[in-house]
């Protein structure tokens, strides 16, 4: 059976591009909380947008090693967080133990994979970059991701990492995901959204064949 791919896309910065990914059809967006990342937004800035958004997206915030107390925080005004940098296991149990709903990233730096007890709902396959936590555009190998999936079929992991409308279907036919997270693959400009770029990712994507 051919299974609908899960898409999100990543480093939204402001309402329009947004509304644009919205009505192109993705399945949720990420909004990054970082403040080291090149498409940080301020939470207290953009809550009031990122709140009014419909409610047929999921809206994933991402943050590199809160505070468990940050954590909480940011989580009042997503659906859910997206923990992509060093968060150890027993944090992420405290924060399961608080009803927190996260997600977890694994930086793809070698062959082998390992997957830890994270107790997130989602997990999330991304290249490792040296002082970098996502949106870099470069590639890891998808046989990484194709043998770590098969591994771990319980999880449903979304494979992210240089993702472009040119390479999705390649990348999901290969390593089989639950889904794809793409940021500066569809972008006109650093944190600004090319939105026939994000239509063809999505449509890409929805054409790919994912057996379920």
């Amino acid at each position: 059976m051919v299974a609908r791919i899960f898409v999100k896309i990543c480093g939204i910065t402001n309402r329009s591009d947004a509304e644009s990914a919205i009505t192109a059809g993705a399945d949720a967006l990420g909004f990054n909380f970082w403040p080291g990342s090149r498409r940080y937004i301020d939470p207290s800035r953009a809550a009031e947008w990122i709140c009014d958004l419909p409610g047929i997206v999921e809206r994933v915030g991402v943050l590199v090693n809160p505070s468990i107390m940050q954590a909480s925080a940011m989580a009042r005004m997503v659906n859910v967080l997206q923990l992509h940098g060093s968060e150890t296991t027993n944090f992420c149990r405290q924060l399961a133990a608080i009803s927190v709903r996260f997600w977890k990233a694994i930086p793809a730096a070698k062959s082998e994979l390992e997957m830890g007890d994270f107790h997130a709902e989602r997990i999330v396959l991304d290249t490792a970059t040296e002082g970098a936590f996502g949106g870099t555009g470069v590639i890891f190998p998808w046989s990484w991701a194709r043998d770590f999936i098969a591994a771990n079929s319980v999880e449903k992991v979304i494979l992210a990492g240089g993702l472009t409308p040119d390479n999705v279907a390649q990348a999901i036919e290969q390593a089989q995901p639950y889904g794809v997270d793409v940021s500066s693959g569809v972008e006109a400009a650093v944190g600004r959204k090319d939105v026939h770029k994000v239509r063809d990712f999505i449509a890409a994507a929805r054409a790919a064949q994912r057996v379920g």
